[in-house]
């Protein structure tokens, strides 16, 4: 609360009153005339806790640290090695006393940006801000652009993620499968990130109904698609850290096999540069070791990309419950306690497919929960996955022995909030 809103008073009596209501024991919780009574109701009454106490040294954040401070210039240098000059080293221009003020963009469509930027669609929005479909008046091309709020919190995350793009920039898009990046402007004290527009999110693209479930010869190309771009994100070492449906899009969904993009690196890190204790990502797609706060690296976006994989290959419960308000019985009854699993969940939802035995074998090996042991890119896409003509020369895979995890979470949680 004082990282993201500074001191206020209250804040250790708010924090004292939500461990009560919290309590696991049921008959320990405090009750409503209890909460009533609570010194935070009343907090000259509470002489008993201690408001002088020390502020922590290290408070628990959610994001990249935030100790960085404006710099008049937009020059962006990207020679990092650690941590500390990862958080150095970014410098975008605003005014010398920027005004923090505006929570809502106020940008409708019609609104133009940068004196020839003219919105015509919003694509999305998040706590940043909004991606907007924009039409550049000067070349009459449509562009997607990312604005962000005018927030100090938000523009030390989007001078992070300008680094990134920058690192990124070595890298041929066509080739990583990541998106294009064209650079970014100031709408006023508004910090623009412009990139090449696509079509749909994978998220958008599972919801139609005739691409549910996709059969195995469409989810190979999209895993295979998405596991050369993190091989190139490894290759300048960088994390992708939310790596989930709704941040991977469809470039003509008309195509068959699809194209797809990785997007959206506004919480990507350099793998040098990930401090411990770092909770980032989204629940339902983040790897254990993100979860429980230990050190994480590319491996933990290898976890990320294999429930996105198996969520393309079985369905999403929520797609149901989105549908009616209630779940299927069909997903009701789906319970998963081991990775074998998977194999007759796909055969219930499509019938038998070739190569679904294999996808089993590479699920269970792009999953080992000691993230030093699960499979890399490179090695992934040498899989007899990607070449089912090679399984023959593979007798040794097993997938017959158990993997008791349950992963129904991580599979059918959509994640896009």
């Amino acid at each position: 609360m004082m990282f993201r809103r500074g001191p206020e008073n209250g804040q250790r009596l708010f924090v004292s009153l939500i461990k009560q209501m919290l309590a696991l024991d049921a008959n320990q919780r405090i009750t409503p005339s209890e909460v009533l009574r609570h010194p935070f109701f009343n907090p000259k009454s509470s002489p008993c806790i201690d408001m002088s106490a020390e502020r922590p040294q290290n408070p628990v954040v959610f994001q990249h640290p935030s100790n960085l401070k404006c710099k008049r210039s937009q020059k962006i240098n990207c020679s990092f090695q650690n941590s500390v000059e990862f958080s150095q080293q970014v410098f975008i221009h605003t005014s010398a006393s920027p005004s923090f003020s505006s929570d809502v963009l106020e940008i409708v469509e019609g609104s133009i940006l940068r004196n020839h930027y003219k919105v015509e669609a919003f694509l999305g929005e998040g706590g940043f801000g909004i991606v907007a479909k924009c039409r550049d008046t000067k070349t009459n091309r449509a562009v997607a652009i990312k604005v962000n709020k005018n927030d100090p919190d938000i523009l030390q995350q989007a001078k992070l993620e300008i680094l990134i793009l920058e690192q990124l920039r070595r890298l041929d898009p066509d080739a990583a499968n990541i998106v294009q990046w064209n650079g970014f402007f100031h709408d006023g004290e508004r910090v623009c990130l412009k990139f090449e527009l696509l079509d749909q999110c994978l998220w958008d693209y599972i919801q139609d109904p005739n691409n549910r479930r996709l059969p195995i010869s469409e989810v190979r190309p999209i895993l295979g698609q998405l596991t050369n771009a993190l091989s190139h994100l490894g290759s300048v070492g960088i994390v992708h850290a939310d790596l989930k449906p709704g941040n991977i899009m469809v470039v003509n969904h008309y195509e068959s096999p699809v194209k797809v993009r990785l997007i959206d690196f506004g919480l990507a890190c350099p793998a040098s540069a990930v401090m411990p204790g770092d909770r980032v990502g989204t629940v339902g797609y983040s790897a254990p070791e993100v979860m429980l706060g230990l050190p994480y690296n590319e491996a933990s976006d290898m976890w990320s990309l294999e429930l996105v994989a198996v969520e393309l290959g079985t369905g999403t419960a929520q797609q149901f419950k989105y549908e009616t308000g209630y779940e299927s019985l069909e997903t009701r009854y789906i319970k998963l306690t081991r990775l074998d699993d998977l194999e007759q969940i796909m055969m219930f939802r499509r019938g038998p497919e070739a190569g679904q035995r294999l996808f089993v074998s590479l699920t269970k090996e792009m999953l080992a929960l000691d993230a030093h042991q699960r499979i890399t890119p490179s090695q992934v896409l040498r899989h007899p996955f990607f070449n089912p003509g090679l399984s023959n020369r593979f007798p040794s895979i097993n997938t017959e022995k158990p993997y008791r995890v349950n992963l129904q979470h991580g599979i059918f949680h959509p994640g896009q909030k």
